[in-house]
């Protein structure tokens, strides 16, 4: 019996590392793994090794003396875990799409300001959603008069680089920064003239689009701002589920809770209860993945063939949750980093378990 190839399309400094077991975040074995469960079989490939013209791929598959780069039919099912900028490349996965070769994931970067207007289409997501605007000069003055205190994110960033906070004092107003992103030590705080806008956040908005958005006051563990990443995943009946979530705290000096950044990860419900002593976490985690599975439909209907989201949630003191932004290729591997090894494995077995659905029924999810 012939073998069922499903297809992780990467980005070339993962598949670079295939041979020496070297793919930084992504765990090869996880994939080997959680596809025989399913009766697969993995091949790993870049964007370029694939040719419309013969219908094939040249990838990397497991042999019992390593792995090997191997030609095959291009398979039925695509799981696509890289960040392409170039045009060609979402030609050559439109191409795929249209003759009928299931790609999930198909585009796995969206703009932060994009993803925010998807959602504003949606009423029951509109109250969860900070102000967020275009950062322009005018505007940002503008926001910083009514908020008081502004993130201002690059549309298209990740990981934290780039990101600036600006928030009004009683005398002057304070710039966090940081010009050796992603680095913790990099940060610093500068006191500026009320009004009056750095040079550097200057500079940043004019050269790439950025968005200004209110900044939420969020709960605090040890006197540091914690946020909740929930991975929500499509599955073996091609529905969406939460696979799992853990809260991230913001390093000294600065605001952002990237693990990139130094940002440290916790279990949530210990989080939860040290924030809201008189609240059953059980029923926060339940509020969290609820708000989470309401994104994750809502961006459904502007993300065709979406079935990983990151999604990061705000937790204010008072317990309300906000939207901060959702990732397409989310990275998973902080539940490692929380000691949820059983969590991180299932973010694995999801997408397999998906594309087995995919080859069972043929279709595409209708929700």
């Amino acid at each position: 019996m012939q073998p069922e190839y499903v297809g992780i399309l990467l980005n070339d400094s993962k598949y670079r590392g295939i041979p020496t077991s070297n793919t930084g975040t992504e765990s090869l074995q996880q994939y080997e793994e959680a596809s025989r469960m399913f009766q697969l079989v993995p091949c790993f490939f870049r964007i370029q090794d694939i040719s419309l013209n013969t219908n094939t791929v040249d990838g990397y598959v497991w042999t019992p003396s390593g792995y090997v780069i191997t030609t095959l039919p291009i398979p039925r099912v695509i799981h696509n875990r890289a960040i392409h900028h170039d045009p060609s490349a979402q030609q050559v996965i439109s191409s795929l799409l249209s003759t009928g070769t299931f790609v999930f994931n198909a585009n796995t970067r969206y703009g932060k300001d994009i993803v925010h207007l998807m959602l504003l289409k949606d009423p029951l997501m509109q109250p969860a959603l900070p102000h967020s605007l275009p950062a322009k000069p005018a505007t940002i003055k503008s926001m910083l008069r009514q908020h008081g205190d502004l993130v201002l994110k690059p549309c298209s960033g990740s990981i934290g680089q780039g990101i600036m906070r600006l928030r009004r004092g009683k005398s002057y107003d304070y710039f966090t920064f940081s010009k050796s992103s992603p680095s913790a030590n990099g940060w610093r705080t500068a006191r500026i003239s009320k009004g009056k806008l750095p040079s550097l956040l200057l500079k940043r908005i004019s050269s790439k689009p950025f968005l200004a958005q209110q900044r939420i006051p969020l709960a605090e563990y040890d006197g540091r701002p914690y946020d909740i990443r929930v991975t929500v995943q499509r599955g073996l009946c091609g529905n969406w589920e939460i696979s799992g979530m853990f809260a991230r705290t913001s390093p000294a000096r600065t605001f952002v809770s990237n693990i990139a950044q130094g940002g440290s990860v916790y279990n949530v419900q210990k989080l939860f209860s040290h924030s809201f002593p008189g609240v059953p976490p059980e029923r926060l985690v339940e509020r969290t993945s609820n708000f989470a599975m309401q994104t994750a439909t809502s961006l459904t209907r502007h993300m065709p063939y979406s079935a990983d989201f990151g999604i990061d949630v705000a937790v204010t003191q008072k317990g309300e949750l906000f939207f901060i932004e959702a990732n397409g290729c989310d990275q998973r591997y902080g539940f490692r980093e929380a000691g949820m090894d059983l969590t991180w494995k299932e973010t694995y077995r999801k997408p397999m378990a998906f594309a087995r659905y995919l080859l069972n029924t043929g279709n595409w999810p209708s929700h």
